[in-house]
């Protein structure tokens, strides 16, 4: 009969073969003989702490593709906003003005407008 050493996630060392089982604590540690019975229950242990672990890696697997969707949604909204307000600071910054008072308020926006689409407006606010 083939002999196998089982690390354990608890640190314990399984150790069978020819019908003998032994435990140890530690991988340092000396094993003790263990019946098979007791064998097969630290076996069942490791079997359902495992499974547990597969569900919780696949339960946050599961958050950070929603997570990543999440912000691939948001990317894009912020995309088609920024479109939009470039788009519209294009609009002011192309308007012809004449010097009348709701002219030059468009005038002033239409400069700020060409500042910050040449990457130089946020240092001081509009005029």
């Amino acid at each position: 009969m083939k002999e196998f050493k089982i690390n354990l996630s608890k640190g314990e060392v399984l150790y069978t073969g020819s019908y003998i089982c032994a435990l140890s604590k530690t991988p340092a540690s000396t094993p003790e003989q263990i019946s098979l019975e007791a064998a097969a229950e630290k076996l069942a242990e490791e079997l359902i702490m495992q499974q547990a672990m597969n569900r919780e890696h696949q339960r946050q697997q599961e958050i950070a593709v929603n997570q990543f969707r999440q912000a691939r949604e948001e990317i894009q909204r912020l995309t088609k906003e920024n479109d939009r307000f470039r788009k519209a600071f294009h609009l002011f910054a192309n308007m012809k003005t004449v010097r009348t008072a709701p002219e030059l308020v468009i005038q002033r926006y239409s400069r700020y407008a060409k500042e910050l689409l040449e990457g130089r407006g946020l240092e001081g606010d509009a005029e």
